[in-house]
């Protein structure tokens, strides 16, 4: 063997073996050492959160003891049956009727479980407001998550209720805490969480105004009171109800009340008429129904 040759062999030999060493470092030493290190930090930085969640949860449980005693049985069967009996009691006070109340599994969290109730009911604005009145009054960590009113096709005076309720049971705080109870709901007290307790002296006002008196179901009969005549020398008109094949006769500053129209007619022209409602002077002309009817502008006055 030349020297030449022994040289580039020797040569050849210290490249793989420079080679092999390299990537026995980077595969079988930095680069898990490398993995190694960004697991440790992913963990640490989850370790951290954990702890400033803890350390949250700690600070709330320590300063918000109170919330423990007004959560519901840490039984779960007891909390479902125990609150849903609560929710018809306070539905029958309130006198509404045909009372129905569905609950359903709490959603675990991380401080306790979220328990979910159905109601479908039917009553008035009022006894629904005194029911809102007593609901927030009561001591429960509870709220309302929907509710939808709906009025009755025969009676718009009446609503037919769905509401969802939310209700939450805490986890204890320590082992031998004795709150949350373990089969009873909390008792003793309610949380002022209202501007004032006086129910008939303030918040009964808001049930006093129909704020549905718009929101009426079924058939409106003023949409089907046509005015079909006008006598100008008597001074009266006709409408005719279309759903009743029925006829009313309206003299010149008589009241008329269809359906959800209210108002007086105050003159009388060859082919229209002016209906005065709610301090507002209307429009309406033969062939056309009271829900037709055209607001006039209060400086215009038909001579």
């Amino acid at each position: 063997m030349t020297p030449r040759n022994l040289i580039l062999i020797v040569c050849l030999t210290l490249f793989l073996v420079g080679y092999v060493s390299y990537w026995a470092y980077n595969t079988l030493y930095f680069e898990p050492r490398q993995r190694l290190g960004e697991e440790i930090a992913k963990l640490s930085g989850e370790i951290k959160v954990g702890n400033e969640r803890l350390a949250a949860m700690t600070q709330f449980s320590t300063q918000n003891r109170a919330y423990y005693f007004r959560s519901l049985p840490r039984i779960q069967n007891d909390a479902l049956s125990l609150y849903s009996f609560w929710l018809l009691e306070l539905l029958q006070h309130s006198g509404l009727e045909d009372n129905h109340v569905n609950n359903h599994p709490p959603s675990r969290l991380s401080f306790g479980a979220d328990y979910r109730f159905s109601i479908h009911c039917t009553g008035s604005l009022s006894q629904l407001s005194l029911f809102l009145f007593e609901f927030y009054n009561a001591l429960y960590l509870h709220r309302i998550v929907s509710l939808t009113l709906t009025p009755m096709e025969n009676n718009a005076e009446r609503l037919t209720l769905t509401m969802t309720v939310s209700a939450l049971q805490l986890y204890q705080y320590q082992q031998h805490d004795p709150y949350p109870l373990w089969n009873q709901l909390p008792s003793g007290w309610t949380i002022p969480r209202l501007a004032t307790n006086d129910f008939f002296g303030v918040y009964q006002v808001i049930a006093a105004r129909n704020l549905l008196q718009t929101a009426r179901g079924g058939i409106d009969r003023a949409d089907y009171a046509v005015l079909t005549w006008i006598r100008k020398a008597d001074e009266e008109v006709v409408f005719t109800i279309r759903t009743e094949e029925s006829s009313i006769v309206v003299k010149l500053g008589d009241s008329i009340h269809i359906g959800s129209f209210s108002g007086k007619v105050v003159e009388i022209l060859d082919h229209d008429v002016v209906l005065e409602r709610g301090g507002e002077r209307w429009l309406l002309t033969t062939g056309e129904s009271l829900g037709e009817a055209f607001a006039l502008p209060p400086e215009m006055r038909l001579q």
